[in-house]
């Protein structure tokens, strides 16, 4: 190592801290510094002393200290601007004459000294009994909670602070150290300027494969494995905030209000659940997908304020306490299927002259997304045949030079998925379906083959292999009628799906429930009904399937379907 300057400072030289606490825990006491020492004279600084009956390594502590002081400039700004990483050695006894505090026997390491966190970290609401450190803690609750104590935080400003946290913790991980206790408790934010996160508790943290204190997990944000503080540790943890920043919620992990943001966000946090730590995600693969989420949604139309509550409506302050975190639950052995989204109204008549199912069809869901290929529909097909031959497009069927096609088959055809390193990934000509979320079911490869055979041959504009995967009593379309298949071949001739990910397997009368989140790309006009000439969607759908000699779709009920504008 670099001989660096280390800096020992005694505690007398700090003023008098003991009346400036600023609180305490399990491990010891926060002042704030008055007089802060020689090179630290002007700055904002707090003291950690350990309590006497607390363990710690006093040299990873001096290991941390001298890290900060060996990094470039730009580096050394970044941590002090995301952490309250440790500055300084404090100490009583005799001047230390060694490097390492072991080998000072007569020297005793009390604590250090950090950087204090700022007042733009901080929350000031009455209803609270006055200033309170700003953590994300505060944000895992509904909005309602988040107007009556002064702190509204948007989507947009939420995947911002998942953007600066991932940053954050990417860069540790670059350099060897692993947060360990991630939890919303440890970790502040501000929204001053851009939104940025702060994180606490450094001395906590794995530095270079050593620990100042024993490693904690904070109840319910445990790992499943017994191993602690890895990056793959951090990888859970950070899944975990991701899916209850969206959810609000202290212990949901439903991944339908993320999936509503962004399908790679989702599909990243389902695979950071995964239960073997081997397969979870980096967090650099984060930052592509937060940045493209951060971008969509700093463009779309900003939403009316909410209307201030009357006096009325008041609630008094000691009725809302500070959150606290639920008690841990049993952790499921797969995601819960996501919250469907409301259906959305009927968007005015885009000018197409098409009636009928296919009509409701058009409107209801994008080509792609769900529509013709994935809508129960009651009605009768066959009353539209000649609108629709007129309004869709051309289309190349390469199963069957006339387009009519075979009848259905009692025998569903097998996929043939080509070779993938990932275990959980089926990929197929034209589509490929993760299935990490689900790995410990049994249906699990067999159902998302299914859906790759089907989508890939849509893609490749394999019609009436695709068509096979329709129960014949589906009542989507009618697989004996050459009419009604031609129909559904020329409007799926607008569409090209991607990002699949399957989310959740259930059973429920007789049905396989399976719930798929996929991206569609289709032409203008065709797209979902509240914005019809949206031309990419991003859709979560949980379909009925049948079982008999190989999995097929039955139908997709309205009330299963939600999707967001790419």
């Amino acid at each position: 190592m670099t001989a660096v300057q280390m800096a020992w400072v005694l505690p007398d030289k700090l003023g008098r801290y003991t009346d400036h606490g600023l609180g305490n825990g399990g491990q010891g006491i926060v002042y704030g510094v008055p007089d802060p020492p020689g090179r630290f004279a002007g700055e904002y600084l707090a003291y950690k002393e350990y309590l006497p009956v607390v363990s710690y390594d006093a040299d990873v502590l001096h290991d941390m200290v001298c890290f900060r002081q060996l990094l470039g400039p730009a580096d050394r700004a970044f941590l002090d601007e995301r952490t309250t990483w440790p500055l300084a050695l404090v100490y009583r006894g005799d001047t230390p004459t060694d490097p390492l505090p072991s080998r000072n026997p007569s020297t005793k390491v009390t604590g250090f000294l950090m950087h204090r966190v700022t007042p733009a970290y901080e929350l000031h609401s009455p209803i609270l009994g006055g200033a309170q450190l700003q953590a994300l803690e505060y944000l895992l609750n509904l909005d309602d909670y988040g107007r009556r104590i002064g702190l509204v935080v948007d989507d947009t400003r939420r995947v911002e602070l998942l953007l600066d946290l991932a940053r954050t913790l990417a860069w540790l991980h670059a350099h060897r150290i692993v947060v360990g206790d991630l939890s919303p408790k440890n970790v502040l934010f501000t929204l001053q300027g851009p939104a940025r996160c702060l994180l606490i508790d450094c001395d906590s943290m794995r530095h270079q494969g050593k620990d100042v204190l024993d490693q904690v997990d904070t109840p319910s944000w445990e790992v499943p494995e017994a191993l602690k503080a890895t990056t793959a540790a951090d990888s859970w943890k950070f899944g975990l905030l991701a899916l209850r920043l969206f959810n609000r919620d202290q212990d949901d992990r439903d991944p339908g209000p993320l999936r509503a943001l962004s399908t790679g966000l989702a599909g990243l946090a389902n695979r950071a659940q995964n239960a073997d730590p081997g397969r979870r995600p980096a967090l650099a693969e984060w930052l592509p997908e937060l940045e493209l989420a951060h971008d969509r949604l700093r463009r779309r139309p900003t939403p009316p304020p909410a209307p201030k509550p009357t006096p009325t409506q008041a609630t008094p302050p000691q009725s809302v306490p500070p959150p606290r975190p639920v008690p841990p639950r049993p952790v499921p052995p797969r995601p819960t299927p996501p919250r469907p989204a409301p259906p959305r109204p009927a968007a005015a008549s885009t000018g197409r002259r098409v009636t009928g199912w296919l009509l409701a069809a058009l409107l209801v869901g994008a080509i792609g997304g769900y529509t013709v290929t994935h809508m129960h529909n009651t009605g009768d097909s066959r009353a539209t045949t000649s609108s629709a031959t007129q309004t869709a497009g051309t289309y190349r069927d390469d199963d069957s030079g006339s387009g009519s096609g075979p009848t259905p088959s009692d025998t569903t055809p097998t996929p043939t998925p080509t070779e993938s390193k990932d275990p959980t990934l089926v990929v197929a000509k034209g589509a490929s379906v993760d299935f990490s979320a689900v790995a410990d079911d049994s249906r699990a490869p067999h159902v998302a083959g299914m859906f790759a055979a089907f989508f890939g041959a849509v893609n490749q504009h394999r019609y009436d292999t695709a068509l096979r995967y329709y129960d014949p009593g589906s009542g989507i379309v009618d697989l004996g009628s050459d009419s009604s298949r031609a129909d559904w071949k020329k409007v799926m001739s607008t569409t090209r799906d991607s990002e699949f990910v399957l989310n959740s397997l259930q059973s429920d009368s007789g049905h396989t429930l399976a719930t798929l989140s996929f991206r569609s790309h289709q032409d203008a006009g065709y797209g979902p009904a509240s914005s019809p000439d949206d031309t990419c969607d991003d859709w979560t759908i949980t379909y009925q399937l049948t079982h008999s000699k190989g999995y097929r779709i039955y139908k997709a009920p309205r009330e299963g379907v939600s999707y967001t504008p790419c």
